[in-house]
């Protein structure tokens, strides 16, 4: 029941391990290199917020990143609008999530994965 699916974009290159990614709403995926707070980001892109993919879960809610919160190098983070707050995960939006995560790797399969994980109930 803890299952989960979470986004990564993944790859043997050293550089993306240190880096924070985010996937904005038009699918372009930044790295961030340097510390960056998810309020910089918000004001960057109005009526949206900044969530974890690692925090995604299927028939659980939306949460949202706190503005003071510093992204986490090697997480990958999304951008979602601000109507999505508190609402749930849907495979839906799994689906997006990870479209956008293989059209930012080129297309090539290799790079994307999608993990299921324990959601810290096993």
């Amino acid at each position: 029941m803890g299952n989960y699916a979470s986004c990564t974009l993944g790859g043997a290159h050293e550089k993306h391990k240190r880096a924070a990614r985010v996937i904005f709403p038009s699918g372009e995926i930044k790295q961030f290199n340097q510390p960056t707070k998810a309020a910089e980001l918000m004001l960057e892109i109005p009526n949206y917020f900044l969530v974890n993919s690692t925090s995604l879960q299927m028939g659980r809610r939306i949460t949202a990143l706190n503005a003071d919160e510093d992204l986490e190098i090697g997480d990958v983070y999304v951008m979602l609008s601000m109507q999505r707050v508190n609402s749930f995960v849907t495979a839906a939006d799994m689906a997006a999530l990870y479209l956008a995560a293989k059209r930012g790797s080129g297309g090539r399969a290799g790079k994307v994965r999608v993990v299921p994980a324990c959601g810290g109930e096993c």
